[in-house]
């Protein structure tokens, strides 16, 4: 269990007087907003959908929560145990849930039903799960974490700390084909490998293919989710995010911290520029801008999208 002043100190926070003033409770975990009791952490975000309701009614011993939400209760008091104005409460709940509460790492070691290759380069301090193959010629950083039934083909690199979620396929060959004087499709070979630099995270039941000729790049701290597809010699920009279901054709560029939204599918030989968000199941044909944030199918700058939807709204409202 961890008190309320062990994380007020983490945070560097003191409890704002909305909340009571009880700092010799104990938490033992986190909880929603909504249903979290007074052992539970939780956050209320000035985002969510009706957020100083469900701030005005937690019942959270410790309630972390956004400096624009504490400035609308005008002192009223909360029947949270403590309440910690917060400039980013999501932000700093997932700081106190990863320092005091989340399931530490698994312990370094392969276990005995992987598959390892003998040329295969493993760090020490990583972690290889059940039922994992390693082939020849890859080589896992200190730390690396590979959960149940994650394969890697030779000529993966994984530098520090990278963790990968059970399922997962890396450095299968990328769909390249071209067809003979018959029509018949030849594969062509792919002899590059797949780059994945420190800190990335990927999610379950990925696949992530190996460059052609070369590698296919994952930069520093990017995050991968489940169900993703990352085609050959893809380079994707420190700190972006890829999300759910989305497909990222071949030699597509994300630059640092693009933000690819759940379903969206990205055409080969694009480029997203830096800060780029596409948008939800958006279809992506050109590319992106740095900062841009693009929606719909074919995708178009926001601006644009919501002018053509408030048009195509216009035509259905008029009479026949």
């Amino acid at each position: 269990m961890t008190g309320v002043a062990d994380i007020l100190s983490f945070l560097g926070a003191r409890p704002d007087p909305v909340g009571v003033q009880d700092l010799k409770a104990s938490i033992q975990g986190p909880g929603t907003i909504d249903a979290a009791g007074p052992t539970q952490v939780a956050f209320c975000a000035a985002s969510a959908s009706r957020a100083l309701e469900r701030a005005r009614a937690t019942h959270a011993g410790i309630a972390l929560v956004d400096a624009a939400l504490v400035d609308a209760l005008e002192g009223e008091r909360l029947p949270a145990t403590v309440v910690v104005r917060s400039a980013r409460s999501r932000l700093d709940y997932a700081r106190v849930v990863a320092h005091f509460f989340a399931t530490p790492p698994p312990a370094p070691g392969i276990h005995p039903s992987a598959v390892v290759a003998p040329g295969a380069k493993i760090a020490p301090s990583a972690a290889i799960g059940p039922l994992c193959t390693v082939a020849d010629a890859v080589e896992i950083g200190p730390g690396c974490v590979l959960h149940a039934g994650v394969h890697l083909s030779s000529r993966v690199r994984l530098g520090r700390g990278v963790i990968v979620h059970s399922g997962t396929v890396i450095g299968a060959d990328g769909f390249g084909y071209e067809r003979d004087r018959d029509g018949a499709l030849m594969r062509i070979p792919h002899v590059g490998g797949v780059v994945i630099e420190d800190d990335v995270e990927i999610g379950a039941n990925a696949a992530i293919d190996r460059g052609a000729i070369e590698d296919t790049w994952i930069g520093r701290g990017a995050c991968i989710d489940n169900l993703v597809h990352i085609a050959h010699n893809v380079r994707i920009g420190a700190g972006a995010a890829v999300i759910a279901h989305a497909m990222v054709a071949g030699s597509v560029r994300l630059g640092e911290r693009a933000w690819i939204a759940p379903t969206a599918c990205l055409r080969d030989g694009i480029e997203v520029g830096d800060d780029a968000t596409v948008g939800l199941a958006a279809v992506v044909t050109r590319d992106v801008p740095a900062g841009e944030t693009v929606l719909g199918n074919p995708a178009r700058e926001l601006s644009e999208h919501r002018r053509l939807q408030a048009a195509l709204r216009g035509l259905a409202d008029e009479p026949s």
